[in-house]
């Protein structure tokens, strides 16, 4: 097992252990079954291969779906507690567990921190390389469901999106869609986390641009304690400007 799936599953075996065991065979079991939507031959696969730096200023922050999902449910509770006050009953939408709710946000933070890509594409498949993270790999024509080390991948074109989905063992769904911008210079990651008992999906919506990996200085990354971070990198190619 590669160091980054290490992550991926000791981080949830030690945030949601307790939180998503019942939901776990059948999901598998109904991912497993269903087969994935393939693209149309005839339908023009966008090439997204080169480098790629994510954009912060039109990129989502996870400390922000956090905020707004917690304001949510504080106008749940208040609407709550303003019928109880009159006596009357209140049918509102499910709380969900906020443990839970916290538990996704950090797993969030970690399936979407990568700064750098780098996607290689041929006529067969695609591959998206994520700084700190493990690779993305899909054939063109599309895939069925493949159990893996993390639990259950699938991936699949439809018309201009490439989509990966990663179904984990204790039934948390990671949902990853990449789309390029029609003048090719942007790419967009948009990635949802939906987890039994967790009302509301958390989804980060990541933007990255073309980026010449010879002129960069610098690496940047956004945490949920410290905002956003950024250091300076020694030049280790061997070689100077020309």
């Amino acid at each position: 097992m590669s160091l980054a799936r290490a992550r991926y599953c000791w981080f949830f075996e030690q945030m949601l252990l307790s939180a998503l065991s019942v939901f776990v065979a059948v999901s598998l079991v109904a991912c497993a079954n269903e087969p994935a939507p393939v693209s149309s031959v005839n339908t023009p696969v966008p090439d997204m291969s080169g480098h790629w730096e994510v954009d912060y200023a039109r990129s989502d922050s996870v400390q922000t779906q956090v905020n707004a999902s917690f304001r949510e449910v504080q106008r749940e509770l208040r609407r709550r507690a303003q019928a109880a006050e009159r006596g009357s009953s209140y049918q509102g939408v499910p709380l969900g567990d906020l443990d839970k709710l916290v538990a996704v946000a950090k797993m969030a933070e970690l399936v979407t921190e990568a700064e750098l890509l780098e996607v290689y594409q041929d006529s067969q498949r695609v591959r998206i390389e994520r700084e700190n993270s493990f690779a993305l790999t899909c054939d063109l024509k599309g895939s069925r469901p493949v159990p893996s080390q993390l639990g259950v991948e699938t991936c699949w074109w439809d018309g201009q999106q490439l989509h990966f989905h990663v179904l984990l063992p204790d039934g948390l769904l990671i949902k990853h869609r990449f789309v390029r911008s029609a003048d090719g210079l942007s790419l967009s990651q948009r990635t949802a986390l939906i987890a039994p008992g967790v009302a509301r999906d958390m989804e980060v919506v990541r933007i990255f641009s073309r980026y010449d990996p010879a002129a960069r200085g610098y690496r940047c990354i956004e945490t949920l304690s410290r905002g956003r971070v950024c250091t300076t990198e020694q030049d280790i190619s061997g070689g100077g400007a020309s």
